[in-house]
């Protein structure tokens, strides 16, 4: 019945675009170049579109956990057996917690992100 946070943490969905937020370092050494090839690379469209995405990975997580939030609140508001209730109102309370991970994980990439990519936009901006 409370599956909504079951499914949620299991999924190898969520646990990888988590993942997805591990790599943004990687994935943004990777994409923007060193000084010596600024002018081979360029750094503005791929920090651009690197926004893009990971913004569509942020929404499709905090809708994931939304979905589950709003399953289990019909499943507990709609809840006859006790103890059902009590297992819809511990996941509720998991999934909210969840939120707050949520809005930490998309601080720190959003920070790692803009930090990396204002040199080269700054850069370009001077060209």
């Amino acid at each position: 019945p409370t599956q909504g946070f079951a499914v949620l943490k299991r999924s190898s969905g969520i646990n990888a675009e988590y993942g997805e937020d591990d790599k943004v370092i990687y994935r943004l050494n990777t994409l923007l170049p060193t000084k010596s090839f600024a002018d081979k690379v360029d750094a503005v469209s791929n920090c651009n579109a690197f926004r893009e995405e990971l913004s569509a990975l942020h929404t499709r997580r905090h809708n994931m956990i939304t979905t589950c939030i709003e399953r289990n609140q019909a499943l507990m508001d709609g809840a006859s057996d006790p103890a059902e209730k009590r297992r819809a109102q511990r996941s509720l309370r998991a999934l909210k917690l969840e939120i707050g991970v949520e809005r930490v994980v998309n601080e720190r990439s959003e920070t790692f992100l803009n930090n990396k990519c204002s040199p080269f936009l700054n850069f370009n901006a001077g060209s």
